[in-house]
């Protein structure tokens, strides 16, 4: 029975390598689930952020006596330069439809309430305020949509 040593040791070995690769792989798996979920926070909270900057600079811009001309200029300006194309675009790679289907909608609904305060629509009008509240809604379904997606406080 000169045998059974080497035997037993190389299927200890060889337990002990199995052990070591699941459990590192394990971790690895972890790790790159803990940072996809930390890559969907930043961006979740990079769209709604300059999507919630848009919309109050909207508001402000339609609070102002613009004659139209500033009016859609200032509009434009403000869309331009929030960077909510960019930002809804990386939102398509990373994240999944039933996140993406609001956030079109809220973007959508954002670039309508644009388009109206171009047109040198006043807050007071009855358009802008239902236009408001939809952008609104559709803001906090984008929120309740990506909880489950990661942006969960920790």
């Amino acid at each position: 029975m000169d045998w059974l040593a080497p035997v037993n040791t190389l299927t200890g070995a060889a337990i002990g390598i199995g052990s070591t690769l699941l459990a590192d792989r394990l971790r690895w798996r972890r790790d790159r689930e803990a940072l996809n979920q930390d890559t969907r926070r930043q961006a979740y909270a990079a769209f709604m952020a300059a999507l919630s900057d848009v919309y109050s600079r909207l508001h402000e811009t339609a609070r102002e006596t613009l004659p139209p001309s500033e009016a859609r200029t200032a509009a434009h300006e403000v869309f331009t330069s929030s960077n909510l194309y960019p930002l809804r675009y990386e939102l398509a790679l990373i994240a999944p439809w039933d996140v993406m289907e609001p956030v079109n909608q809220a973007f959508w609904k954002v670039r309508d309430l644009r388009d109206l305060v171009a047109t040198g629509t006043r807050t007071h009008v009855t358009r802008f305020a239902n236009l408001s509240l939809l952008v609104r809604a559709r803001t906090g379904l984008v929120r309740r949509r990506s909880i489950p997606y990661g942006c969960r406080t920790r």
